[in-house]
């Protein structure tokens, strides 16, 4: 079946759905091209804006049903991109944003069709092979006991470290009151156990876009970066909500495909509340994509404050997705006990600033009282997350880039021995 809110458009082509393949001039492509060596993509199309562009969706829509024989579905956010179980390659999966009309979809390919004939399309913006996506940490999270402190009697080093200018550390986590309240997190991830004590029933589940994904964190990457951004001991906001949009498995691993699947969830949602206090944190990292980074830059656009890992191949954050889009706020890592940047961590003009990201301790998936521990810029971008959900609280929200700006302003600068000599810092209370 195809969306809802492709009615006015199957309205429009019903006439011609009617007529046999030949009539809607199908490609004279050889049937091996078509159905052998499939690929799996990602396409974005041009918005329909001019009656021609209309013209071009329809044929376009004609090509991929009639002539290709494949089937468009919904995506399904609770039962992952294609679905549990063994993956049908004659479906194409539309994940449009809301109110585009079937604007974003993926699918398996010929690359030679691809080449000769959807490449040749004037309707399409890109279309590229799907390319794998993976967690920011070098070290995992990994699980550790902290019996001995079940009243935590000190802040942690790293919301220690991120409310002065520098060491020596205090042992003082000092932030506004509010502490985020109002705002909205979505952790695009592994998942979240919402089961956590540390959440105190502010994590809730958005969605499963990853194939034969639990919704479940099985992982415990996710629940770790949701852990720094709002958990109520070891959270730099401490009263945000946290929304699980799981787009990595088990093994910390995805795909471009269901990275876009879940931020075109996450910006439909967006668009769709009347809360527009919306923050991304994807603690995630890709080869350089042209899809990753249109789909960031659509939430970016659609006024969500977007947060993402600078990467942890120790190289120039400017040769990764999405920490490339020049409207994210890319946060790198530096070390627990000193002002030095990570030697993991990647450096350049493409991060915004830099973050605690070594051994930072947050909540732990698999039991409700769980905590863990884990290394990476992963680790450092949630606590620029949350202090956009500060932000927001206390000062109230405003465009993307003026807060990145505001970000950048209260930073604390020239004291790091990398460039942008930019360290995070909380607002004052």
């Amino acid at each position: 079946m195809i969306l809802p809110r492709h009615l006015i458009l199957l309205l429009l082509i019903l006439p011609t759905l009617l007529l046999s393949e030949s009539a809607i001039n199908c490609p004279n492509v050889p049937k091996q091209e078509i159905d052998s060596n499939l690929q799996q993509y990602v396409v974005f199309l041009k918005p329909p804006n001019l009656l021609g562009a209309i013209g071009n969706l329809v044929e376009h829509v004609l090509l991929l049903v009639i002539c290709l024989g494949r089937e468009i579905i919904p995506l399904k956010p609770g039962v992952g991109l294609f679905g549990n179980g063994p993956i049908d390659l004659n479906v194409i999966v539309d994940l449009s944003i809301a109110g585009t009309g079937f604007s974003i979809y993926t699918g398996f390919f010929n690359p030679d069709f691809v080449e000769n004939v959807l490449k040749k399309r004037s309707d399409i913006d890109i279309i590229e092979p799907i390319i794998p996506t993976k967690a920011d940490s070098v070290i995992p999270p990994y699980y550790i006991n902290l019996k001995k402190r079940t009243t935590q009697t000190s802040a942690p080093y790293n919301l220690d470290r991120i409310d002065q200018k520098t060491f020596p550390l205090d042992g003082k986590y000092s932030y506004p009151t509010n502490a985020g309240s109002g705002s909205n997190v979505f952790v695009v991830d592994t998942g979240i156990d919402i089961s956590n004590v540390e959440f105190e029933g502010r994590a809730s589940f958005g969605g499963t876009f990853c194939g034969n994904c639990s919704s479940t964190d099985d992982h415990g990457h996710g629940t770790n970066v949701a852990g720094i951004i709002g958990g109520k001991r070891f959270g730099v906001a401490k009263k945000t909500k946290l929304i699980a949009i799981k787009v990595l498995n088990q093994n910390g691993q995805g795909t471009s495909a269901t990275l876009v699947a879940g931020l075109s969830y996450v910006i439909s949602k967006h668009k769709n509340s009347s809360n527009k206090n919306t923050i991304v944190n994807l603690s995630i990292s890709a080869p350089s994509s042209q899809a990753i980074n249109k789909i960031v830059t659509d939430a970016i656009n659609a006024g969500i404050h977007v947060v993402v890992s600078a990467g942890d191949a120790g190289q120039d954050a400017c040769n990764f997705s999405p920490s490339s889009v020049s409207g994210v706020i890319a946060v790198g890592s530096t070390e627990k006990s000193s002002n030095t940047v990570s030697s993991f961590s990647n450096t350049g003009n493409c991060v915004t600033l830099y973050a605690p990201g070594r051994d930072i301790i947050a909540a732990g998936a698999g039991q409700s009282n769980a905590l863990s521990q884990a290394s990476g810029t992963s680790q450092s971008c949630p606590h620029a997350a949350g202090t956009v959900a500060l932000i927001i609280s206390k000062s109230g929200n405003k465009s993307p880039s003026s807060m990145k700006s505001s970000l950048v302003s209260l930073a604390t600068k020239g004291i790091l021995n990398k460039n942008p000599n930019v360290f995070l810092r909380v607002p004052a209370p």
